[in-house]
């Protein structure tokens, strides 16, 4: 779906009343203080669908901005949706003057659909071999938290990084429902042989025979989808409708029936996927991309179910790792009530023993919040334990608390300018 033609099957704006939405302004405009989440590309172009035309969260948004975020979006980032500006050359592919492109940029800052992750400036960096270069503006594609709200999706942390992790009933409702319509739309319209039809013999006298068609056609749906997913009739008509479209895509999908196809997908319409999301991820796992060879597996509906298995298998993963630095990242009560007394002594200026201040606590408390560091620091680039214990306490408290090795870890993290973490925020 393209961002220049309204949406045929998105929620009305009466959907959206039920959640406030005030224009984004100042700092908020900016990526460390951004409500909205970051996006890929083509799912930034439908939210913006539904943000301009169905919402209408911006009263000057039009098919001009719209027109605008295609063209970033053609030039950004497949996966972060991250975009350089160019203004002058998008005025240009646009065959639009400069102010106008500022102006439908700005809209979209203010519906909280795009952030600024670097300002650009015209001061010359004077590179070497070039006369004058001026710093780059850099974009970055995200969705405010009312488009979550009204699709039902649910998030799993706050601003910038937040990522959707399922979607709540509604939304798993309403994402079968927008699924649904788009397949009955695309489908076309049977040829017309004018006002005669044949009619089978049997029908004549009073006997229609049941064909092996006719009962295959009225076949239960299966009970689960590969990931456990209840399957209902309205959901496994869908995904029917959905695989007839898709399967003559895919060369190496040929081999799989379409009631086979059609289970496998079940899953993809409970996350909300439309046929074009469903039709990319299709490329990106066909046997090419993932396994580098010219190979078609002689059961696709097998093979795009393992890969559906692993996908959840690794979203758990990841939501027990971030449940495990979060979960680190809160010092315990006796390290928060040594370091405020390390500090009070400090300030009063009597001298720090050898140990850090940390004699109160046992061996126990010492090992498991030098675990907690050692997890924040591994798995998240987190070292602010160990900088708070080293800044507060001093070198003695974080050696004493966390060793030396972690310390200096942590010291190097902090000192490097291309840590991800520290560039983020």
């Amino acid at each position: 779906m393209s961002a220049a033609e309204p949406p045929s099957g998105a929620p009305s704006a009466d959907a959206a009343e039920a959640v406030s939405f005030e224009q984004v302004r100042g700092l908020h405009q900016e990526v460390v203080h951004t409500a909205s989440r970051r996006c890929e590309p083509r799912d930034w172009l439908v939210a913006l669908d539904w943000m301009i035309f169905e919402a209408k969260l911006h009263p000057k948004a039009n098919h001009t901005t719209a027109r605008v975020a295609k063209d970033l979006s053609l030039r950004m980032d497949y996966r972060r949706g991250i975009v350089l500006y160019r203004l002058v050359e998008t005025a240009s592919n646009l065959e639009l003057d400069v102010a106008t492109v500022k102006r439908h940029v700005a809209y979209l800052r203010e519906m909280g659909a795009l952030v600024w992750l670097e300002h650009g400036s015209r001061r010359n960096l004077r590179l070497p071999g070039r006369k004058y270069t001026a710093t780059a503006t850099v974009y970055g594609a995200v969705v405010p938290p009312l488009y979550d709200a009204v699709k039902g999706h649910r998030l799993r942390g706050t601003g910038y990084e937040a990522k959707v992790v399922g979607r709540t009933a509604a939304g798993r409702e309403q994402a079968v429902d927008n699924s649904a319509r788009q397949a009955a739309e695309k489908r076309p319209a049977p040829p017309s042989r004018g006002g005669y039809h044949h009619v089978p013999a049997d029908e004549v006298r009073g006997k229609k025979k049941a064909t092996r068609a006719a009962r295959a056609s009225k076949s239960t749906p299966p009970k689960k989808s590969p990931l456990g997913h209840k399957v209902t009739a309205r959901l496994y008509q869908a995904a029917d409708r959905l695989a007839r479209h898709i399967r003559p895509l895919h060369n190496w999908t040929q081999r799989a029936k379409i009631s086979q196809l059609s289970w496998v997908l079940v899953d993809k319409l409970v996350e909300g996927c439309t046929e074009e999301q469903v039709d990319a991820w299709l490329r990106d796992i066909s046997p090419s991309v993932a396994v580098g060879l010219d190979w078609r597996p002689a059961r696709p509906h097998a093979y795009i179910a393992s890969q559906l298995l692993r996908e959840q298998a690794t979203r758990q993963v990841d939501a027990q790792l971030q449940h495990d630095w979060a979960a680190a990242t809160e010092p315990n009560t006796a390290f928060a009530t040594a370091v405020q007394e390390t500090r009070l002594r400090q300030i009063a200026g009597e001298e720090l023993p050898d140990c850090g201040g940390l004699e109160d606590l046992d061996q126990e408390t010492r090992t498991q919040m030098r675990a907690d560091a050692w997890a924040a620091y591994k798995y998240a680039g987190d070292p602010g334990l160990v900088l708070a214990s080293y800044e507060l306490g001093g070198p003695s408290m974080a050696f004493a608390l966390y060793g030396r090795e972690l310390v200096d870890l942590c010291m190097k993290l902090d000192a490097n300018s291309n840590n991800p973490r520290i560039r983020v925020h």
